[in-house]
């Protein structure tokens, strides 16, 4: 039987960890404490840090698995990526290009000297730093954060120093990066490469909270409605020569976007399916399932990528979403009597883990709409 690692136990990796289970795969997963659907999904929960690299590796050994894997987090799947490297396990991005898309500052300056995506921005190692900043709104993140921790749009000069210092608290390596923002419909794509090949760039329209959960999505629809056939092909474009310009071979990647008077611009890439459980959408919405096209990917099984009907029904993803640190209840959750699917991440009582700290998905439903 082959074996699996998936680091963390979340209701992202459980999806993952839930489609390898079906396709009688023995998977294992970890991390830092028992908590998450995935713990009970899995074959076995071990509790091993998922950002202890030496740790996931001695237990990648000592279960001698097939493949060590993450989706939906940046932090896993930088480990994944480096414990497979390791051990001469299959790998679809090098550490290398994963530490690109991980780090904020470094991905925009990528794109800004290839001319794929040009911003303005700036790079802080210090609070000082900010002093030289006029170009307002703007967006400040942390380098190296995840989650939408520690992201703030400000609008006025006298916000900035504040949404600095919390930007800097979210940061490892004491970065930030402060960016012009973007006035645009956001919109993202879920991408498969496999032999240097696009098999799939599968666009979803995002939407989001106003400025009051800066960042944070309402949820997500398809087919994109709110933006024009050629701000999509420009983007597909861009997409294209992203991918040709890092050499990629084999890749899965999900990428935000802005459809912006000046065109489309790219918000952040991820080198892994999203978190969003967007692949329920699509699979709903088109018939395939994007988690057996990264596990196929990363496996070197060929992907045939066909779909029966290219006309994809017309559905909305929509994130259930209740204050963080109170206890859940679903009856303070709106329901439509026409769902497709309805998912909770927490069973009645249990208390609502801080992700974001705000306003946190406690589960999801999809609807024709």
């Amino acid at each position: 039987m082959k074996k699996a690692l998936i680091l963390g136990a979340n209701a992202g990796q459980a999806d993952i960890i839930e489609y390898l289970v079906d396709e009688g795969w023995e998977v294992h997963a970890c991390g830092h404490k028992e908590t998450g659907p995935g713990c009970t999904l899995a074959h076995k929960f071990h509790l091993v840090d998922t950002l202890d690299t030496s740790a996931v590796t001695d237990l990648a050994k000592a279960l001698d698995v097939n493949i060590v894997y993450s989706v939906s987090s940046d932090s896993a799947i930088r480990t994944a990526t480096k414990v497979a490297e390791e051990l001469n396990l299959p790998v679809l991005l090098n550490s290398k290009i994963i530490d690109l898309f991980h780090y904020k500052e470094q991905l925009r300056d990528y794109l800004n000297k290839n001319d794929i995506s040009k911003v303005a921005h700036k790079v802080l190692t210090g609070v000082e730093q900010v002093k030289d900043w006029r170009k307002f709104p703007c967006v400040v993140k942390p380098s190296d954060s995840q989650g939408q921790r520690g992201v703030r749009l400000v609008n006025y000069e006298q916000e900035l120093h504040e949404a600095v210092k919390q930007a800097f608290r979210h940061s490892q390596t004491n970065t930030v990066i402060i960016e012009e923002y973007l006035e645009g419909v956001e919109f993202s794509t879920n991408i498969i490469v496999q032999d240097g090949k696009i098999l799939v760039n599968e666009f979803t329209e995002r939407l989001v909270f106003g400025p009051e959960y800066f960042g944070l999505p309402e949820g997500h629809s398809i087919p994109v409605r709110n933006i024009s056939s050629e701000t999509e092909k420009e983007a597909e474009k861009m997409i294209n020569q992203l991918v040709s310009t890092l050499n990629v071979s084999d890749a899965v990647l999900y990428i935000q976007m802005k459809a912006t008077k000046q065109g489309p611009k790219v918000i952040e890439v991820a080198p892994r399916l999203d978190g969003c459980h967007i692949w329920r959408l699509i699979k709903h919405a088109k018939g395939y399932d994007l988690r057996r096209y990264a596990i196929d990917c990363l496996t070197r099984v060929k992907i045939n990528h066909a779909i029966a009907d290219p006309t994809p029904q017309s559905l909305t993803l929509k994130f259930h979403h209740l204050p963080t640190d109170n206890s859940f209840t679903d009856k303070r959750l709106k329901l439509p009597k026409d769902y497709l699917y309805n998912e909770y991440r927490y069973k009645e009582g249990e208390t609502i883990q801080p992700v974001n700290g705000r306003l946190e998905v406690v589960g999801y439903y999809i609807q024709n709409l």
